[in-house]
């Protein structure tokens, strides 16, 4: 896809810039991959005026510059020699007046900074946004103002590349053929479309810092999320619902949100079997005490009361003999539950296994309590597949009046991101649409020495986002995995060094959850808090757990198994250890590998990396 500076709309951009960079944004061909896409390019040095703006400056390497002016008139009619665009600010103005003004300015500004060669091609383009072609009336065609291939409209929004590439084609063919005109498309090289790029934006640019930049995308997020309320509105009349729907949805967003209106006047429970999901749920009702936030393990200790679970404790201990013992906990005292409303997020991981099942619909107060619950049945990574349920069925059988919310509307992940996952497995996940247009991108790095591989994906996206904001995720735990195996060799070259400078010396991700599995207690379990069943294949049978070191300074990149990470997302992601090893290990121990690969690759919002090996 396009690179989009900056990455979302101007604050003001009218309806039809805005229509023009979503599609840019969205657009998924290969052919614009290097593509540069400027939106309100401010023209201060203006030829004919104070100053003006360009409402896109579109840079293709190999073909030239395309300059276009956004309108969304109610009605276009051209003739005589005059235009007239209805309901908009100057409707008698020609808009390619205006561009022919910005690119006059634009191309003496790059002369005077000795940029230009003076033979590239530079377009024009006037994109109708809110009209079709059938209705625009040209009363004077062979009027020589203009041609048609200068103008765009509304089902262009569909094709945007191939609307510059069709345009590109006709100047090309027209001008090659002027005598007199220098016009030569193989001067825009690569280095020197950026060139022109980085003159055209100058200081203005250089001024915004990562943190600037991830400030506007949390204010991008925060609005779309918020958008997402009004779904509770439609259901507001219903105190038994499941929200379901594929990774970054909004599913336990509305379920938070629900929690908040439920609290009045109810003893309300929100609850999950993931700890850094139950953390993450903590963080977001911290401001609302009055809510009860758990992980399920946790929750079942306090009820048996015992501080931790046993040091040999196996899988057994978790999905059936501490459950039936909370359980009966409960019989014998209701009040250490009675809750008026609960709210269970990640259902998917629970469901298999009726004993916690019966825990926590012994937790509410009366058959009468409110109940909602949140899954994916893709996500149940925790469960060998012949172990696997339909969430929504299981859960449909214990409240019969259960109502089935779909959500099929991204808002976590780029547009351009998911569909470059899902080109990559072959799959589509149920989407039906993307509100988050921004910049998004999926690289496979080269399969050659994986920390080499990580140390160049890492610095590539330490020049997008912070460190804090870039996640390492594997398929195995901290002993085994690439970054674990880093931290813990005695040996380590330069640039192997300079890796280790900028990981946390220890997985940041927790205490280790409660396996459903002996396969999850392997992958995603370090050796010294759960015993594992094997030793997976990607290490020899000596590994030994990474000793103990001082806490690294915050600022640093998170690490951790895909298992444990389920649930929560960040601005990037690297994956590692994708390759045979996990393969066979998913398939020795009956995991879907394509299912651990979509939680891995869905926790990025904006940019991810494979690291094959």
């Amino acid at each position: 896809m396009a690179r989009m500076i900056p990455a979302r709309p101007r604050s003001g951009a009218n309806s039809s810039e805005t229509r023009i960079f979503d599609a840019f944004a969205g657009a998924t061909a290969s052919a614009s991959e290097d593509w540069i896409v400027l939106h309100s390019l401010e023209v201060r040095r203006h030829a004919a005026q104070f100053q003006g703006e360009a409402d896109f400056v579109v840079l293709v390497p190999g073909r030239g510059i395309v300059v276009i002016e956004a309108k969304s008139p109610e009605y276009v009619e051209y003739k005589d020699g005059e235009w007239r665009l209805d309901r908009v600010p100057n409707p008698g103005k020609s808009p390619f007046s205006q561009l022919d003004g910005s690119i006059r300015s634009i191309r003496g500004f790059l002369k005077q900074r000795e940029v230009l060669t003076g033979a590239e091609p530079i377009a024009r383009l006037v994109w109708f946004t809110s009209l079709d072609r059938h209705l625009f009336k040209n009363a004077a065609p062979g009027d020589m103002q203009f041609f048609e291939w200068e103008l765009a409209w509304r089902d262009d929004l569909q094709h945007p590349v191939k609307t510059i590439q069709k345009l590109l084609d006709e100047h090309d063919a027209w001008y090659a053929a002027v005598d007199g005109v220098e016009h030569d498309p193989a001067v825009m090289t690569a280095e020197h479309t950026e060139q022109i790029a980085a003159t055209l934006l100058g200081d203005f640019a250089g001024g915004r810092t990562l943190a600037d930049r991830k400030l506007e995308r949390l204010d991008d997020e925060g609005k779309l999320l918020k958008e997402q309320r009004m779904v509770l509105d439609l259901v507001d009349q219903n105190d038994r619902l499941y929200f379901d729907g594929p990774a970054g949805t909004g599913k336990s967003y509305l379920l938070t949100q629900l929690a908040k209106r439920w609290r009045l006047g109810h003893r309300t429970l929100v609850v999950c079997w993931n700890l850094l999901m139950a953390d993450e749920l903590r963080r977001t009702l911290r401001n609302h005490r009055d809510i009860v936030v758990d992980d399920l393990n946790s929750l079942m200790l306090r009820l048996v009361g015992l501080d931790a679970n046993p040091t040999d404790a196996g899988p057994d201990w978790y999905r059936k003999e501490l459950p039936e013992r909370a359980f009966a906990a409960l019989s014998a005292n209701p009040k250490l539950g009675e809750y008026d409303a609960i709210c269970v997020d990640e259902f998917q991981d629970i469901a298999p296994f009726p004993a916690v099942l019966d825990v926590l619909f012994a937790l509410a107060a009366s058959t009468g309590a409110k109940l909602a619950f949140a899954g994916d049945p893709r996500q149940q990574i925790l469960h060998p597949v012949d172990a696997q349920v339909d969430p929504f069925a299981v859960a449909k059988e214990r409240v019969p009046d259960l109502v089935h919310v779909a959500l099929g509307r991204g808002l976590r992940q780029a547009a351009a991101l998911t569909a470059d996952i899902e080109k990559l497995l072959s799959r589509s996940f149920g989407y039906r649409g993307h509100h988050l247009k921004a910049v998004g991108a999926l690289n496979i790095a080269s399969p050659a020495d994986p920390s080499h591989a990580l140390a160049g994906a890492l610095k590539e996206l330490l020049t997008h986002h912070q460190a804090h904001d870039i996640v390492i995720l594997s398929p195995f735990g901290a002993r085994n995995s690439l970054v674990g195996r880093l931290l813990a060799a005695e040996h380590f070259t330069k640039e192997e060094r300079w890796l280790r400078d900028r990981l946390r010396v220890e997985s940041e991700f927790g205490p280790v959850d409660a396996p459903m599995t002996d396969a999850v207690a392997e992958v995603s379990a370090d050796a010294a808090e759960v015993r594992p069943s094997s030793v997976s294949p990607a290490a020899p049978t000596s590994a030994r757990p990474t000793p103990p070191l001082p806490k690294a300074p915050s600022g640093r990149v998170r690490w951790g198994s895909i298992f444990k990470y389920k649930g929560l997302d960040a601005e990037a992601v690297i994956l590692t250890d994708i390759g045979d090893d996990a393969i066979a290990f998913a398939q020795k121990e009956g995991l879907s590998w394509f299912d651990i690969l979509y939680v891995g690759l869905t926790r990025a919002r904006y940019r991810c990396v494979v690291v094959p090996n």
